[in-house]
C-alpha cells in the first residue's frame, strides 16, 4: 500500500508579527485594511493589482496604498469601511502618528 502525503497545512500570519497590508481610503471618509504579508515587494504587487482593479470601474477608491502593520491589525479589521483614525496609515515599520 503506497503512503499517501498529507496536505501541507497553511499557517495563518502570527499574530504579533509585523508586515504590511494594503489600505483603500474611499472618498466617504472609510477605509479598508486587507492582504496582509510579511514581504513588501508582494505587498507592492497586490497594491497594483487593486490598482489595475478599479482603474475602468464607475466607482473608485480616493487613495490605495501600501502600510507597515502587525497581522493582528489586520486580523480584526472590520471589513464593512472603518473610520477609526487608530488604524495603521503609514508606510514605515512601527511608526506612530
Amino acid at each position: 500500500m503506497a503512503a499517501t502525503r498529507a496536505p501541507t497545512p497553511v499557517s495563518p500570519p502570527v499574530e504579533d508579527g509585523w508586515g504590511y497590508a494594503i489600505r483603500r481610503v474611499w472618498r466617504n471618509g472609510s477605509h479598508d485594511l486587507f492582504g496582509f504579508t510579511a514581504d513588501r515587494h508582494q505587498a507592492d504587487r497586490a497594491l497594483a493589482r487593486d490598482h489595475r482593479f478599479w482603474r475602468s470601474g464607475p466607482v473608485r477608491p480616493a487613495a490605495v496604498y501600501v502600510v507597515a502593520t502587525p497581522a493582528c491589525a489586520v486580523i480584526a479589521h472590520p471589513v464593512d469601511g472603518c473610520r477609526s483614525s487608530s488604524c495603521p496609515d503609514v508606510p514605515q515599520r512601527g511608526e506612530v502618528r
